[in-house]
């Protein structure tokens, strides 16, 4: 049987004006929210491409990997690579393998063989998807593993990753050759979707820092299946749109392209719409969307065959807004075989070329503009200049292969902007620069920019719609935001508060922010403190907006002489207390040494003049207590304070 399948392979590809796009962001966020988990590609023969510095560039660093059909690779969230497959061997991020992850159950000659999935919830933990071939015999009996998945612990060889003892765990069987991937609508999980094979069922299987969950079985949609005259109904892309909305599926033996709702909540699929394929000998393979979600591309082709195609290959743009009844034909090329699809990090589609698995091409064609109608989209035309492929150099080849991605990852807004946060200076930048002429900038306010990367000063919060306006051979295309300009997030310490000595006040910065930073290290919302000096705090809300306030800590307290002398020469004549803080309730007694209160007053300007019924009390040592309540909003204290001492009286 296998032998029949190889034979089955090996026949079927060694012969093988202005428009407006509105991008609401999914969070209006100054937050740093880095999503670089697909900004380098290893897939083909050898072929690699980075986007990390936000352009395409070819690889030559990995030698080790043949993927005939799609690849699987993954980066961390700040865009270093951590490893990468084909569907059956697993290559670390030194181009090694995995020792323990050489036989994974993904067919090479599968349409998408395999897609990687992190754990949520843990940056150790990826998920390896596969999908075997599903080999069928003249009788119409087959063998197959269907869908299974593979655990890989980054943690394991010194941080190089390696299978666990979780591998090739079975999940479906049997299902059709295509895998697509999206998050989950709580912006943390992700959807895994698959289709069975001879059925009507879509399933998405939930992950989460729990696992695998139960999958959302959904019946919609087109028949995939058949016998062995009907194998090819397993082949073609499944893609899901960067949005995570739309779900497009290619039933490559039936001529048929659909698309579908997908729920990105629930994981339920709706809604299919269909289009069937009437090309001479060509049929639909390779699927993706534009950064916007609003085009989808699909490319048909001569599946059989073990030379140059007799038919020609074409690439076909499909507008979503006006369903699927009428196809752009945006490239037919003669002689070659365009079959992957995959929408770049630099907003760009790239598309498989080749003749055969033997007679490979060393260029990818590329769609400069997606998101933009028909030919206007520019397929291989860049500046002006036709045949503008996307080079791979030094021998290495896509073949039918391009990488299997998280597709969400992908949902790349037309421009930019580096701050959302009041009285900071936003930079905007736009995503793909590819065939612009000049460009204009609203922003919403009133203010308007020609550059291609402005800076632009809100004066005051709130709502804004920024307009770019992007200006091509005489055409012009149109893209919107909704931006939010957000208030600093509130802080108020005070300027200065008095704090009687030895009392401790509580400084209170706030709830419900997401970080604080104190002059005195603390990350505390509310710091105690009790020493005379400046104390800052800096908050950051959830939108990283910041804001700063700093108080003073005036440390005081009430001067009490200990003697005095009452004999009437202008001079230390009267005891009682000296402060400067007058805003009080105040009480001041003394008593004799036998306990007899001699003097009171509520008067802090009232001093006791050594006298008791009028008469002049004799030199002794008295008690005195002091009662303050303090009654103004700019001091804090450990509540009510009780002074007490002795004072003499001297002659």
């Amino acid at each position: 049987m296998k032998e029949a399948a190889l034979v089955l392979f090996t026949f079927l590809f060694l012969g093988v004006h202005a428009q407006v796009n509105i991008y609401t962001p999914p969070e209006k966020t100054n937050c740093p929210r880095s999503q670089k988990q697909q900004v380098v590609w290893y897939f083909g023969d050898k072929a690699g491409i980075d986007f990390r510095s936000g352009s395409a560039v070819a690889l030559t660093d990995e030698d080790v990997m043949t993927a005939y059909k799609a690849s699987g690779v993954i980066c961390d969230s700040l865009g270093n690579l951590l490893f990468f497959t084909n569907g059956k061997k697993v290559w670390d991020r030194t181009f090694s393998l995995m020792p323990n992850a050489t036989g994974l159950d993904g067919d090479l000659g599968v349409t998408q063989p395999v897609i990687i999935i992190p754990q949520p919830g843990n940056d150790s933990l990826y998920f390896v998807f596969t999908v075997d071939v599903i080999a069928i015999m003249p009788d119409n009996t087959y063998t197959t593993k269907g869908l299974t998945y593979s655990v890989v612990n980054m943690k394991l060889r010194g941080g190089l990753g390696d299978a666990t003892d979780v591998l090739n765990q079975p999940l479906l069987s049997p299902v059709c050759q295509k895998i697509t991937a999206t998050r989950h609508a709580n912006g943390k999980d992700y959807w895994v979707i698959v289709h069975e094979w001879d059925s009507y069922a879509f399933y998405a299987y939930p992950v989460t820092q729990w696992g695998i969950g139960t999958p959302v079985v959904t019946n919609a949609g087109e028949l995939h299946g058949g016998g062995y005259a009907d194998q090819a109904n397993a082949y073609g892309y499944m893609k899901i749109s960067p949005d995570g909305k739309t779900l497009a599926v290619a039933i490559t033996g039936d001529n048929i392209i659909q698309i579908l709702d997908f729920d990105n909540s629930t994981g339920k699929v709706s809604s299919p719409r269909t289009y069937t394929t009437t090309f001479t000998g060509v049929s639909p393979y390779g699927l993706d969307f534009s950064p916007d979600s609003r085009k989808m591309y699909a490319t048909v082709l001569q599946i059989t065959g073990n030379g140059p195609p007799a038919n020609p290959s074409r690439v076909l743009q499909f507008d979503l807004s006006a369903g699927l009844g009428n196809p752009v034909t945006v490239d037919s090329t003669a002689g070659i075989r365009l079959s992957g699809v995959q929408l770049g990090p630099d907003g760009r589609v790239y598309i498989d070329r080749t003749i055969n698995l033997l007679a490979k091409n060393d260029s990818l064609d590329v769609i400069y503009n997606p998101s933009r109608p028909g030919i206007q989209c520019n397929y291989n035309l860049l500046n002006n200049t036709p045949g503008s492929r996307f080079a791979l150099q030094s021998g290495r080849y896509g073949i039918f292969s391009l990488p299997n991605l998280i597709q969400s990852f992908l949902d790349i807004p037309a421009f930019t902007y580096d701050s959302c946060c009041y009285k900071d200076v936003m930079h905007f930048r736009i995503t793909n620069t590819a065939n612009i002429d000049s460009v204009t900038w609203e922003f919403g306010d009133g203010n308007t920019s020609t550059g291609l990367s402005p800076f632009h000063l809100y004066a005051a919060p709130g709502s804004y719609l920024v307009r770019l306006t992007e200006h091509f051979n005489g055409l012009s295309f149109i893209d919107t935001m909704s931006i939010v300009v957000h208030t600093l997030p509130p802080v108020e310490l005070g300027d200065t508060i008095l704090l009687y000595k030895g009392a401790t006040i509580n400084l209170h910065a706030g709830g419900g922010y997401m970080q604080y930073q104190w002059s005195t290290g603390s990350t505390d919302s509310v710091i105690a403190v009790k020493d005379q000096g400046d104390y800052t705090i800096d908050v950051k809300d959830f939108h990283c907006c910041t804001n700063q306030d700093t108080v003073y800590i005036k440390v005081f307290e009430y001067f009490i002489p200990n003697a005095f002398t009452p004999n009437g020469d202008g001079r230390n004549d009267t005891f009682r207390a000296v402060g400067l803080y007058r805003n009080i309730r105040y009480n001041l007694q003394v008593y004799d040494r036998w306990g007899e209160m001699v003097f009171e007053t509520n008067d802090l300007d009232t001093g006791w003049d050594g006298k008791f019924h009028g008469g002049k009390c004799p030199p002794d040592t008295y008690v005195w207590v002091i009662h303050v309540d303090f009654l103004g909003q700019d001091i804090i204290t450990n509540g009510s304070i009780v002074l007490k001492g002795t004072v003499t009286i001297v002659k």
